[in-house]
């Protein structure tokens, strides 16, 4: 992989961005070769399934990875992940992370680089560079099952804000609705507990799992129209160029990228990525965070 700066669809690409892409190479790999070893099936997705048909790698303006995972996949992920990414890479959930933050999937880190923000690091979360490794899962076919069944997920998602997020509004009604909301959270699920509300909600998104329904949905993030398709486009795959890899995309591809992005061939105005985190490949990110603290 070239790593000297370059120009690519009219947007700078430059040598620490291709620095950032290779770590995460390095990562995709590693991940490859463990579904390889174990036997589990994966799909890149999102703006990396873009780039591969677009751009035959990285979209220019894009810094990180997205995989996508089949429910009893990404299940068996979770049990062995700890164990099989050994440092200076970090198989990251709030399990492994013993409860300091909440998401609703798994990320790779690798901390030879730096990938976060000041707040995630100061309540102890491992900051390096990253890929996201998300989940498939089945849908309920008729509309008032899907209705209930993303208002489950989503009411679960949402209890984490009642105990892991220190910046709520303050005062008034908003802080009894906020101190109300804490007491039912503690009363049913006994706590704070990060990791255990992780597994609940893998639990609930994945209820459907090989039941053979028609759609599928990527719900990390709640109820999407543009991550909602149609499951055949998944079941099967192809192999893409990605970089100086193959990987496997799913054999729907178009029907997919159309659906989320619409015309996806057309280079967007908006050149839009994790400008919210700040990214270094060549600091630790302990060190680098600790430098910005002095």
């Amino acid at each position: 992989m070239n790593l000297d700066t370059e120009v690519i669809c009219g947007y700078e690409v430059s040598a620490q961005m291709k620095r950032i892409w290779a770590m995460e190479l390095e990562m995709v790999e590693r991940f490859v070769a463990v579904c390889n070893e174990y036997c589990l099936e994966y799909r890149i997705m999102g703006g990396t399934l873009l780039g591969a048909v677009r751009h035959k790698g990285f979209i220019p303006w894009d810094n990180d990875i997205d995989i996508l995972m089949p429910r009893k996949d990404f299940n068996r992920l979770l049990e062995i992940g700890p164990e099989v990414f050994e440092d200076p890479m970090f198989f990251q959930t709030p399990v492994t992370e013993q409860s300091r933050y909440f998401c609703t999937y798994a990320k790779i880190r690798n901390e030879k680089g730096t990938a976060a923000s000041v707040y995630d690091y100061e309540n102890g979360i491992n900051c390096g560079i990253f890929i996201d490794i998300f989940c498939l899962d089945e849908i309920p076919d008729s509309s008032i099952g899907r209705k209930l069944y993303f208002r489950r997920i989503n009411e679960i998602a949402k209890m984490q804000r009642f105990a892991f997020h220190k910046n709520l509004k303050k005062g008034g009604i908003n802080e009894i609705k906020h101190f109300l909301q804490k007491m039912v959270y503690r009363f049913i699920y006994k706590g704070p507990d990060a990791a255990k509300l992780f597994m609940i909600y893998q639990d609930a998104a994945g209820r459907l799992a090989g039941k053979n329904r028609k759609q599928v949905a990527h719900q990390a993030f709640g109820f999407h129209e543009n991550f909602i398709w149609d499951k055949k486009e998944w079941d099967s795959f192809v192999m893409l160029e990605f970089e100086d890899l193959l990987l496997k995309a799913p054999a729907g591809y178009d029907a997919i990228l159309r659906h989320q992005y619409g015309d996806y061939m057309m280079i967007p105005e908006d050149k839009s990525t994790h400008d919210y985190l700040e990214f270094n490949p060549d600091i630790p990110y302990r060190e680098f965070f600790g430098v910005k603290q002095q």
